[in-house]
């Protein structure tokens, strides 16, 4: 009787143990894979998944990225999209344009503001009549508000001399002339201006315009 209670202890004793492994090996995370792969002692290999990591601060339902907030952006620097007359509701045609101080504009590094485009030529008068208008604003530094002016016809050396002559400021002034920014932003006048909010266009606007004119159509936006 004693011989078989000892045993019976010795088999749940046994039990207890295998269960213990088992237990112990699923806390562990460890599954066996699927193939019949073995080692060179010939046991099972594990099935090893490495996982990709994620970039730190990076919310996968949000795309951050300036460039995928308008996946199919019409682009005059790489000439892609339809470039076409500009209505209400356009997405601005991405563009870069280098500055006379030296820096270069880019549309979409200002997607989360306002943004003034205007379109001139030193041998337009009206261009020439509203640029000190343009300049005090543009010297206001407002917050959320940027501003290019940028000429389409021009030889870099007559902006040059336009600007030196009439001490403009160089950081709101660029020259492109040659690119295809005056395909993707057309006019057939010029002073042309564009306003665009957050990378869409609100308005368009053709001829000069005084200082508090636009005051007031950005402020509109600003606010």
């Amino acid at each position: 009787m004693n011989n078989l209670t000892n045993k019976k202890k010795a088999l749940t004793a046994l039990l207890l143990s295998l269960m213990l492994i088992l237990a112990m090996s699923v806390a562990a995370g460890c599954t066996f894979g699927d193939t019949d792969d073995t080692g060179e002692d010939g046991t099972p290999t594990l099935a090893v998944t490495t996982a990709t990591p994620t970039p730190e601060g990076y919310d996968p339902g949000t795309p951050t990225p300036a460039e995928n907030k308008f996946p199919n952006r019409p682009n005059a620097d790489t000439r892609s999209g339809s470039a076409k007359e500009l209505s209400e509701g356009d997405v601005a045609p991405e563009f870069s344009v280098s500055l006379l101080d030296g820096s270069t504009f880019r549309l979409s590094e200002h997607d989360d503001e306002v943004v003034l485009l205007n379109f001139w030529a030193t041998w337009c008068g009206p261009c020439v009549r509203e640029m000190p208008d343009l300049q005090k604003l543009y010297k206001e530094n407002r917050a959320g508000f940027a501003m290019c002016c940028i000429s389409v016809s021009d030889p870099l050396s007559d902006v040059k001399l336009f600007v030196n002559e009439n001490n403009f400021e160089r950081g709101m002034l660029g020259c492109a002339t040659g690119s295809a920014l005056g395909e993707y932003y057309p006019s057939d006048y010029i002073p042309y201006t564009v306003v665009v909010d957050h990378g869409i266009v609100r308005e368009t606007i053709i001829g000069t315009h005084s200082y508090s004119d636009y005051c007031k159509i950005i402020e509109k936006y600003l606010k």
